[in-house]
């Protein structure tokens, strides 16, 4: 008969416990380097670089702990002994929150184990680590650091029996109620490899930036408000959009569904863009599209921009939307202000506009 479970990770406890009593010389010479490097190195860094480098050192350090438990036999290479060796460089410096989970091994894969680790109030250390096998074959297959709190979940394996991380890095509540996320899907397919399938980064280069968002197994949600001709940052009432992504088939994520809110603030932007490149480029045809009135079209100014002001939102459908500008004439920048209105088959179009300052 098997011990309860509770006798059996009492029985590695002590086994932890009485191996860090006699701990090698090599373990021990770790946690004091990862001590002095935390409080002589990371504590002094005097720019970026000097940052990255510390915390870059650090998680060396705890890959060589983690890396040197999965090499043993068990219970050296149990999800116990791992946290207790981890708990012990967290003693050694208290500034670093070191975290673990275990997929186990399917098929031809080994059991992958994954480092979730933070260094508190330090920039761009949210670092997950993913390690694929045990025994003399153990590796560090993959890493991945960034800015933001760090959270992981584990995502379905489906068919072909993949280990798959999703990893999400988010940043503080800044205006209006967004904050930066970034997120990666990891993979690991076979014994020593693990790479990203699916990342934000790709989407969204510069920088994702959403008001919600939510997560489960296999599901990711983002409400976010994207860039396009006449968005503004911190302006409310502007387009958004929620996205639902879900795991495909093929591997990486796949939009789902998406909708649309505040669709009018877009389509104005679009069409005031034009606007603004038809009357630089003296395009009549297009002008006549979007002026009809003649008189109109004639006072408008070919030195016409937009100006980066907040649209109100239109009171009814048939409403107008007022939308500031700027002429640049002689070197002066004179104040314009845009009367659009929303036709039924035509769209959005300039029904008035007169300089501010006459």
């Amino acid at each position: 008969m098997r011990p309860p479970r509770f006798a059996r990770r009492l029985a590695v406890a002590l086994l932890c416990a009485g191996w860090a009593a006699t701990a090698p010389a090599g373990a021990q010479d770790r946690l004091e380097r990862f001590r002095a490097v935390a409080r002589e190195e990371l504590a002094v860094a005097a720019d970026a670089a000097e940052r990255d480098r510390a915390v870059s050192q650090l998680y060396e350090l705890v890959d060589g702990e983690v890396l040197d438990s999965l090499r043993g036999e068990e219970p050296f290479s149990s999800l116990v002994f791992i946290r207790d060796r981890l708990d012990a460089m967290m003693e050694a410096w208290g500034g670093a929150t070191l975290r673990v989970l275990r997929i186990p091994a399917a098929g031809s894969r080994g059991p992958v184990t994954v480092g979730l680790y933070t260094l508190t109030g330090v920039e761009g250390s949210g670092s997950v680590r993913i390690y694929v096998g045990t025994g003399p074959a153990a590796a560090l297959a993959g890493a991945s650091t960034h800015d933001g709190l760090l959270d992981a979940q584990v995502w379905p394996s489906g068919p072909d029996r993949a280990a798959r991380i999703f990893a999400l890095w988010s940043g503080p509540l800044a205006g209006q109620g967004v904050r930066s996320l970034r997120a990666e899907l990891w993979e690991s397919r076979d014994r020593d490899r693990a790479k990203p399938v699916w990342t934000t980064a790709t989407q969204w280069p510069d920088g994702l930036w959403v008001s919600d968002w939510r997560t489960q197994p296999g599901e990711l949600v983002i409400r976010y408000q994207p860039h396009y001709p006449g968005w503004k940052p911190g302006c409310a009432g502007q387009t958004e959009q929620e996205e639902h992504y879900r795991l495909a088939a093929s591997g990486g994520l796949a939009l789902a569904r998406r909708q649309v809110s505040n669709a009018w603030h877009r389509e104005l932007g679009a069409t005031a863009d034009r606007l603004f490149h038809a009357l630089a480029a003296g395009d009549a045809a297009a002008l006549a599209r979007l002026v009809p009135a003649p008189t109109l079209r004639a006072r408008l100014p070919r030195g016409l921009v937009a100006e980066p002001v907040c649209e109100q939102p239109p009171a009814g459908p048939r409403a107008d939307v007022t939308m500031a500008a700027t002429e640049l004439r002689d070197g002066r920048r004179v104040p314009w202000t845009l009367a659009w209105t929303r036709q039924r088959a035509a769209g959005w179009q300039l029904a008035a506009a007169r300089p501010v300052l006459q």
